[in-house]
């Protein structure tokens, strides 16, 4: 079984290099790319929104206790008929108000430049969607194209693979298929035997009962990577 499942590997491959170039090219990359940003878009538009909502709020808050602090400024302008204590009273007073609304004055001007920024960005999402859907219409269908010029060879190898398993432990195919879909290859590795220790290709000393296994002629699993492993 092991030969088979070698030769499986072999096999598979083949199938692999075909599906990782098929992976890295640069019409998946460029439609993958552009098919997430615009998965996301509406999110990103709502919360531009929430946030353009909220400074809006704090911008009209703003004004509201401007003009209310503006008001109140008016009842010191030109007090000058009160004794000396009162006079000065209403001074400080003034001063504070006048601190405060300068204070508020600088707060206003931020708010609307937070919101200015919202607009920008708000801008920028436009043109950065209207430029990803134009990518994708232009690399999706290359992608397309690729993986059907690609098909023939594919269902060929995979022909190939169909006609090896029946040679090959259900348990086992299936453990090596899962591996391969973790992304683990090559899934079925020789492991290295030394004064009677067996050891992963990761490193992994394997236990005792998995080398008793493999002197038996059997696969066994890596725990540390989930490869699976043979001794010649």
């Amino acid at each position: 079984m092991i030969k088979s499942l070698l030769e499986y590997q072999t096999i598979d491959a083949q199938l692999r290099e075909i599906e990782v170039s098929i992976s890295k090219s640069d019409e998946r990359k460029k439609a993958h790319a552009a098919n997430n940003f615009l998965k996301g878009v509406n999110d990103s538009i709502a919360k531009l929104e929430q946030r353009a909502e909220d400074l809006v709020s704090k911008h009209a808050q703003a004004l509201k206790t401007y003009e209310k602090l503006a008001e109140e400024i008016k009842e010191y302008d030109g007090v000058a008929d009160m004794d000396e204590d009162h006079l000065s009273y209403v001074k400080k007073k003034a001063q504070e108000l006048t601190e405060e609304i300068n204070g508020l004055t600088a707060h206003i001007d931020q708010i609307t430049k937070e919101i200015e920024g919202v607009l920008k960005e708000f801008a920028q999402l436009k043109a950065d969607t209207k430029k990803a859907k134009a990518q994708y219409a232009e690399f999706r269908p290359k992608y397309d194209a690729l993986k059907e010029s690609k098909k023939p060879e594919m269902d060929a190898i995979k022909k190939k693979l169909v006609a090896l398993e029946k040679k090959i432990d259900a348990e086992i195919l299936e453990k090596y298929k899962q591996r391969r879909q973790d992304k683990i290859f090559p899934v079925l590795n020789e492991a290295s035997e030394i004064s009677k220790h067996a050891y992963c290709r990761c490193g992994t000393e394997l236990s005792l009962t998995a080398y008793n296994g493999l002197k038996g002629g059997n696969i066994v699993e890596c725990e540390s990577c989930h490869r699976l492993l043979y001794l010649p």
